[in-house]
């Protein structure tokens, strides 16, 4: 009989265990939805600016064009009735030696494609709870004027779609439609910045990136193509759209 009670108690403390386990990935998995419905994110629109100047003397036909710098600008979506505190500076990671310790990246938004993974350069920005409640405007570049002096990552990249050819758009425009787009808060910056407010009331008043957040392309993708006299044009042309 005792045995059996034994068993009993056994059997029940691992279900209880095993419920308490779901409970709380349960919990996670709401908390992440919560999350998702409290800010979004999108990707409005993709610039690339090109120069028929080769950065290199080699390999260079007169006449031929080549990318110099990608420019994004990101919405992000508040869907709450309350202020929001976002923002990234990635320019302390391309450039350590601008001392931003106490302000810190606060997040990166990443191109991702296959084993490529890129942080785009953003700007200090005033890290305060922004009133505008619905949609805040979020610019970041790949450049290689912004690129690091010991790393860089930004040269090579636009480099590599020099060399291509004359086909270099449409090539350009297949890798940027197959990546991925994510924000990626850095905890421990935002947490610096909650640290500081006097009033910590006001830290259930706000709204701020908890999770990663994957931002959305537009449906049908299309990316615009200028240069240094302001023309421009959108890439794909409408023809091929139809086609695809």
């Amino acid at each position: 009989m005792k045995l059996k009670k034994g068993i009993i108690f056994i059997t029940a403390n691992v279900v209880n265990k095993r419920i308490l386990c779901v409970f709380s990935i349960i919990l996670f998995i709401m908390s992440s939805h919560a999350q998702v419905k409290e800010l979004s994110m999108e990707l409005e629109l993709l610039n690339i600016s090109r120069s028929n100047i080769h950065p290199s003397p080699q390999g260079g036909i007169i006449g031929d064009t080549v990318p110099v710098s990608l420019t994004f600008e990101f919405l992000m979506y508040n869907h709450t009735h309350k202020p929001v505190l976002f923002g990234s500076n990635t320019k302390h990671y391309y450039r350590p030696a601008w001392d931003s310790s106490d302000y810190g990246e606060i997040g990166r938004f990443l191109m991702i494609n296959k084993s490529d993974t890129i942080a785009l350069f953003t700007y200090y920005g005033s890290l305060i709870p922004n009133n505008r409640k619905d949609t805040i405007a979020y610019w970041a570049t790949i450049e290689g004027v912004e690129d690091s002096e010991d790393h860089p990552v930004f040269r090579p990249f636009l480099h590599h779609w020099s060399s291509v050819g004359k086909d270099w758009v449409r090539q350009l425009y297949n890798y940027l439609k197959e990546c991925r787009f994510v924000y990626v808060p850095i905890q421990a910056d935002y947490q610096r910045r909650l640290d500081e407010f006097e009033d910590k009331s006001m830290i259930d008043s706000i709204v701020y990136p908890r999770d990663i957040i994957e931002i959305k392309k537009k449906d049908p993708f299309d990316i615009i193509i200028s240069d240094s006299e302001e023309e421009y044009y959108i890439y794909p042309p409408i023809s091929i759209k139809q086609e695809e």
